[in-house]
């Protein structure tokens, strides 16, 4: 045990050249962690800034392309001549002259307005109104085919579409919406959707027709020059379900946001884009910001190493100094833990070591005659405190036995009065022991059977006791009658006096340590009793005799043994009892 003491033991000089370090590092620590800290929030929030300002600018280019499309739906939108002609079209001939004089030039009239690539599909409300069929139909890209198209079709086509059911009702003027819908996400397009109203009929201002508007979501983005945001940075477009629509590197188009929004090591800033679903983000590395502030890094570690130098070659000396003085005081203190109290050390000098050492040689002094005299009182006080408890337990026992002996004797039943007596006789031989405090266990299972015969001529057969016992475990000791006053306490309180109460005494050896189990089948006792016994409250006296076994126990064994209680009302009660595996001989040469 001393040997592992001094393994884990740090000599003082180590502590005090600890001490230095750490006093001289800690300041200069901290100002480099701040000054490095504070330039790369600073260098963080600038870069921020700058970045944000940008993609201020680069969300108005693509907020312009966007509000270039909603400007050529709005030539369709508020032209009533167009809206007449949809409305009031037949199979006349001058219907027929209207659309191929009107119609048809003012759709292509319009997707001519930009200089976008879009295909114009315009969906009519009116069913006698000619279809035009365009390359959609054919289950391909419309603008990888042709940069600028229209189609004309009945309404029917997609009234059963999801996407047209769900467009929200007409608010005149307002009511449109940038979709992804039929084919529009397999060839990385986009759709402005719109409703043709009749704008003579100024209060439902109903349906006539529907506008879809096709365009490059890569197109929208694609002049943009990402240059402005730096080399390393990638820019997305974000749409409501977090699905990426466009990327600045095309091959991360089918990647997972979520992989760049959970990166430590990425900076992400966003911001809305104006008039459609969808968030602008610019992905920025981290390592990008921290290369600039490598030099202050550098420095603040070289600083830190040159003072660690520094300090540790002047703690390495002065810690010597003090160590040699210390050394000596160490020295004595080990002694005096393996029960050397016969050094002495000296000091030249009048300071602190002065003054310690002579302390610790009248220490040594005194700690001699004190060991001598605490420990004989230790014993007898040891032996007073048994003796007396011990004294608490005889005469109860002997008073409830002379009570049976006289009822015997009053009624004449002269043989049971016979085996009584001598019971009682074997059991005060055990229990006086020639006046030893400890007994060997093979003793105390005989005293307590013959406490259980004295009480089967009293019960007769209502009273059951079995004894199992390990053989191993009787040439060791124990303290005397810590057996009895518990089958004693199962027939004055377990059993009602009717029936028949079993009792089992069970002993074994377990990993150097001797259980005893005291079982019985009674009417068992409640957690509350079972506190009320270990820690009784002021005037009550539940479980004296239990008590005065754990206290003897603890008293000379010590507190890592005695006794606890398993029991539930009803379902009988279990005492453990654990002592040690020891002999007479080895508690005295300890």
């Amino acid at each position: 045990m001393m040997e592992d003491k001094r393994k884990r033991y740090i000599p003082f000089g180590y502590k005090l050249l600890i001490s230095y370090l750490i006093i001289c590092l800690v300041p200069i620590i901290a100002i480099g962690l701040f000054s490095y800290t504070t330039f790369m929030s600073s260098m963080k929030e600038q870069k921020r800034d700058n970045m944000m300002e940008t993609l201020q600018q680069i969300g108005d280019n693509v907020a312009f392309k966007l509000d270039d499309i909603r400007r050529i739906s709005d030539l369709l939108y508020n032209d009533n001549t167009l809206a007449g002609d949809i409305q009031n079209y037949n199979m006349g001939w001058d219907s027929y002259e209207s659309t191929v004089r009107y119609v048809i030039p003012k759709f292509q009239s319009t997707i001519n307005a930009t200089g976008q690539d879009i295909q114009l599909t315009v969906y009519m409300n009116n069913p006698a109104f000619p279809e035009i069929y365009g390359k959609s139909e054919q289950k391909i890209d419309p603008l990888g085919v042709q940069k600028r198209s229209f189609e004309m079709y009945n309404i029917s086509r997609i009234e059963n579409e999801d996407w047209y059911k769900g467009f929200p009702e007409e608010q005149y003027g307002r009511t449109m919406l940038w979709q992804q819908v039929g084919d529009d996400r397999e060839h990385g397009n986009i759709s402005f959707l719109r409703r043709l109203v009749d704008s003579s009929d100024p209060f439902t201002h109903s349906q006539i027709g529907f506008i879809r508007i096709t365009t490059k979501i890569a197109g929208i983005f694609q002049s943009l020059d990402y240059r402005k945001l730096g080399t390393d940075t990638l820019v997305f477009a974000i749409n409501a379900q977090d699905k990426i629509v466009y990327a600045s590197e095309d091959a991360l188009i089918h990647s997972d946001w979520v992989d760049y929004t959970s990166n430590d090591d990425k900076m992400v800033i966003s911001q809305d884009l104006p008039g459609i679903n969808m968030n602008l983000a610019a992905v920025i590395p981290i390592e990008t910001l921290e290369n600039n502030a490598k030099r202050l890094a550098n420095w603040t570690v070289l600083v830190c190493l040159i003072s660690i130098s520094v300090c540790a070659v002047a703690s390495i000396f002065i810690s010597r100094v003090f160590s040699k003085r210390i050394g000596k005081v160490v020295s004595l203190l080990r002694m005096f833990q393996e029960g050397d109290f016969d050094k002495r050390i000296r000091y030249k000098g009048g300071d602190e070591f002065t003054y310690i050492a002579s302390g610790l040689n009248q220490l040594g002094e005194h700690m001699n005659r004190l060991i001598k005299e605490t420990y004989l009182t230790k014993i007898e006080k040891q032996e007073l405190e048994l003796e007396s408890l011990q004294a608490q337990i005889n005469p109860h026992f002997l008073y409830n036995t002379l009570s049976s002996i006289s009822r015997l004797a009053k009624f004449g039943e002269l043989e049971k009065l016979q085996l009584m007596v001598m019971e009682l006789s074997k059991f005060y031989r055990y229990s006086l022991n020639n006046g030893e405090t400890l007994i060997s266990i093979a003793k105390e299972l005989e005293q307590v059977k013959a406490y259980i015969e004295i009480q089967k001529i009293k019960y007769t057969d209502r009273l059951v006791a079995e004894f199992e016992v390990d053989p191993s475990v009787l040439t060791y000791d124990t303290v005397k009658l810590i057996l009895q006053p518990f089958v004693e306490n199962v027939i004055e309180h377990g059993w009602s006096g009717e029936g028949i109460i079993r009792v089992k005494i069970h002993t074994v050896m377990d990993e150097g340590h001797i259980k005893f189990r005291i079982i019985d089948d009674g009417s068992g006792m409640s957690e509350e009793t079972i506190a009320q016994i270990f820690k009784p409250n002021d005037g009550v006296y539940l479980g004296y005799g239990i008590r005065n076994v754990e206290q003897r126990i603890k008293l000379y064994f010590g507190n890592d043994y005695g006794v606890s209680i398993q029991s539930k009302i009803g379902g009988g009660t279990t005492i453990a009892i654990t002592i040690p595996a020891t002999t007479r001989q080895r508690l005295n040469s300890g």
